[in-house]
């Protein structure tokens, strides 16, 4: 599996919202600046976003984006489902099994075990950690 552009720059996207400082709306446009991505495709992914409810948007002047809830409750699994990405190591775990082999495959029960870990790893993971991960670790006593 590897995650699509669209899904890495909502993760980003999310990031940025939930590292603004008193959760201040912030622009599709400023977050395209600061990474250097296309901006009508972030706003695009924003838009997605809003959508399933993960973010809201303020008009006007100092308007922009925010997280909808608390960071620590808004998981990375759920940001990338909301971004329809699918989210199987192998094709065949998918609703959309394409693999010849998948009635018979004797890896099926392992990818599909390391697969839930895997899921169970993205719900445990909240933008909230993503942003505390960022932080620089306090200074250490001498």
């Amino acid at each position: 599996m590897q995650l699509t552009k669209k899904a890495s720059y909502g993760l980003i996207a999310t990031f940025e919202l939930a590292r603004s400082p008193d959760a201040k709306p912030v622009s599709a446009g400023a977050i395209a600046e600061r990474y250097g991505l296309p901006a009508p495709f972030v706003e695009k992914i924003l838009h997605r976003l809003k959508q399933s409810g993960l973010i809201v948007s303020t008009q006007g002047r100092g308007g922009g984006y925010t997280l909808a809830e608390d960071p620590g409750r808004i998981s990375v699994r759920r940001v990338l489902e909301s971004l329809d990405e699918s989210l199987d190591l192998v094709g065949c775990l998918g609703a959309d099994a394409c693999c010849e082999l998948t009635d018979v495959c004797p890896t099926k029960p392992a990818w599909g075990m390391i697969n839930r870990r895997f899921h169970a790893l993205l719900d445990s993971l909240s933008l909230d950690d993503l942003r505390r991960s960022d932080e620089p670790a306090p200074d250490a006593p001498s």
